[in-house]
């Protein structure tokens, strides 16, 4: 079989790998190198160096509705388009060049999580299982019949790190195992039911304050999620500190929410509800990360205090 590949990040190099030793990957498209760091260097998606490193014709448009982008796959006249993680949508003219349509593994348990954030999301939400879903492309985003699904559970300690790096190895699996029963003529189509549908909206760098009425469940949750991008953080006298790593309790207190209750081996903050968030490790902007009890050496945070 033919195939087409669309892809940018890290998360979408195990499908790749996978389609790259089992079938022939005919072309792959891929983000254009994009402006990153303090230099702003020009770096390349990880799909780009995977496919330069495997020798795999690969292009970076910009446009996916130019007519030389459309001549392109017309030409290659791929069996089928596989897209994992690519970040552009594509338009309907290109969803019809294939002759087995253009598929797609989405990270989550359709149609839960539709949408560009659904692990991050599925974690904030403190779901107890997540998975990725093979779904028959359609124009409207993440909406099309499903066709194939695996899933795993989200353990109490799993961040938005653990959860990427499983469900990039599972999507490659499910992706594989969808492609066979399309080959094998055993393809059963889903549709999704749009009143269970939930939508996974893109990461802002101002969700990462936190907001201590709030219950700490809660704000643990956030932190796992929002571990890569954009960070936990709350400030402190003109500062702000990134929560790097800390846990929920369930500790009466009749503080207001935000208080600093204790600063000895670890600090921990009055949430609502009842609950208490205790900060094991934290960091400065610019600064590396160093536990509560090192970061109390050099900082003077107040018991009584209220932070925001």
């Amino acid at each position: 079989m033919n195939i087409f590949f669309m892809g940018t990040p890290e998360f979408s190099i195990p499908t790749l790998d996978l389609l790259n030793k089992i079938y022939n990957v005919i072309g792959v498209f891929t983000q254009p190198p994009r402006p990153s760091g303090r230099g702003m260097k020009e770096i390349k998606s990880s799909i780009q160096q995977y496919s330069e490193k495997n020798k795999l014709n690969f292009y970076t448009p910009n446009n996916l509705k130019n007519d030389k982008t459309l001549r392109l796959l017309k030409n290659l006249n791929p069996d089928l388009i596989v897209v994992v993680a690519y970040g552009i949508l594509i338009p309907e003219m290109i969803l019809q060049i294939p002759s087995y349509g253009c598929i797609n593994g989405h990270a989550s348990l359709l149609p839960k999580w539709r949408g560009a954030a659904p692990i991050q999301r599925a974690i904030e939400a403190g779901d107890k299982k997540t998975g990725c879903t093979s779904m028959l492309m359609e124009k409207s985003l993440d909406t099309g019949p499903m066709l194939h699904k695996k899933e795993i559970l989200i353990k109490m300690e799993d961040d938005v790190i653990d959860i990427l790096k499983s469900l990039s190895l599972l999507t490659a699996e499910c992706l594989d195992e969808t492609i066979q029963q399309l080959i094998s003529g055993n393809s059963k189509q889903t549709i999704q039911n749009n009143l269970e549908a939930s939508y996974a909206r893109k990461l802002t760098k101002e969700e990462g304050l936190i907001n201590w009425n709030n219950n700490s469940l809660d704000i643990y949750n956030k932190m796992r999620a929002y571990k890569i991008f954009p960070g936990t953080y709350f400030h402190y006298k003109n500062d702000k500190i990134n929560i790097v790593d800390g846990f929920p309790l369930d500790k009466i207190h009749n503080e207001n929410p935000g208080t600093i209750l204790t600063t000895s081996d670890n600090i921990q903050i009055a949430c609502s509800k009842d609950t208490v968030f205790q900060i094991n490790s934290l960091k400065k902007s610019g600064k590396k990360s160093v536990s509560a009890k090192e970061f109390l050496n050099g900082n003077n945070l107040i018991v009584g205090d209220v932070i925001d």
